[in-house]
């Protein structure tokens, strides 16, 4: 039994987590600590359209792994404010069962209009929890529909929740969810037209994947005709060109917990399979990949707009140059990156 909740300060965690999430002036040395403590945790992300249970469903799954002695953060994404970047709704308040769990931390984290549904600070604050001793991070997005599918470059594993009368063949069919999902569920399966739901995705999986649902050790001759470079190299193993994972589909009822239990050993199955063939550590590397990449976006921003009269005046004049049509956006944006990188020499 993992005692290490007992030791950790909620109350510390939770300013930690907000100084990291507001960029406060602490917040690059909290950052700085975590990366080099290079605890990399679980991360369950858990995507899908409005409506599809996923709250409650994160309820469940928090409470079963909490149960197991592990130490569990749940982070909620939440639409922002366009006024104040703060969140707007509490998905936390629908998760009774996990909120009253002495080994569950919840924190509703606003998307701040983030294309894809996360926040940039996002995995900062994932790599801050596995520092502070938790065991697993859930982290559910916010629900924006085909666009919430930057957690599949956050989480090392996705489940892609829907339920059936949302559309369920243009749902189960849209190119980004197809192609982010580690685990298919469909959530609230005592409601009609469940089963067809499952097996429209089970249609659409058979186009990419030969084999059963789960670990794969197929022969080249089964694979080569099926799917594409970029499923493989999301499913396939690191350490074998034959071997694969294919996303099962599962059936859930949020408001019972039905079929739960077994969704948590697929999960843990598909990480232990991730582990063993090599594509736990590609993810984690493709991860740190992306965030470096997404702060160094964010700080050469923050140099074209800090502040400055003659950086100010030269940002006006490009804006000037585009409303008057002697200049693309493309040609102001490489004259602003020139004149950085001039004065940075």
């Amino acid at each position: 039994m993992n005692d290490r909740l007992a030791t950790i300060d909620i109350r510390r965690t939770a300013r930690t987590i907000s100084a990291v999430e507001n960029r406060r002036e602490d917040a690059d040395e909290i950052v700085r600590r975590a990366y080099r403590a290079a605890r990399h945790v679980p991360v369950v992300g858990i995507t899908g359209p409005p409506g599809a249970g996923k709250s409650t469903l994160v309820d469940w799954l928090a409470v079963q792994w909490a149960e197991r002695g592990e130490n569990v953060a749940v982070l909620a994404v939440d639409p922002s404010s366009p006024f104040t970047g703060g969140a707007v709704l509490g998905d936390r308040f629908r998760m009774e069962r996990a909120a009253s769990h002495p080994r569950v931390y919840m924190r509703s984290l606003a998307s701040r209009g983030q294309l894809g549904g996360l926040g940039t600070t996002t995995t900062d604050i994932v790599v801050v929890l596995g520092d502070l001793g938790f065991d697993r991070v859930l982290l559910e997005t916010v629900g924006a529909g085909q666009t919430d599918v930057s957690v599949g470059m956050v989480a090392d594993a996705v489940l892609v929740v829907t339920v059936p009368g949302l559309g369920d063949q243009i749902q189960a069919s849209k190119a980004g969810i197809l192609e982010i999902g580690d685990l298919y569920v469909i959530n609230k399966c005592d409601l009609p037209g469940a089963q067809a739901v499952a097996s429209h995705l089970e249609a659409n999986l058979d186009l990419v994947y030969p084999g059963p649902p789960g670990r794969n050790a197929a022969r080249a001759a089964e694979v080569a005709p099926h799917g594409n470079e970029a499923q493989r190299r999301r499913h396939g193993d690191a350490t074998d060109a034959l071997g694969f994972w294919r996303p099962p589909v599962m059936l859930t009822s949020a408001r019972d917990g039905g079929g739960v239990p077994d969704l948590v050993k697929t999960a843990d199955d598909f990480l232990a399979w991730s582990r063993e063939t090599g594509r736990y550590s590609v993810r984690v590397a493709e991860r740190l990949r992306s965030q470096v990449l997404r702060t160094t976006e964010g700080r050469l921003m923050q140099l074209c707009l800090s502040a400055g009269k003659e950086r100010d005046l030269h940002l006006a004049a490009l804006v000037e140059a585009v409303a008057l049509g002697s200049a693309s956006p493309e040609e102001a944006a490489a004259r602003l990156i020139g004149n950085l990188l001039q004065r940075g020499q």
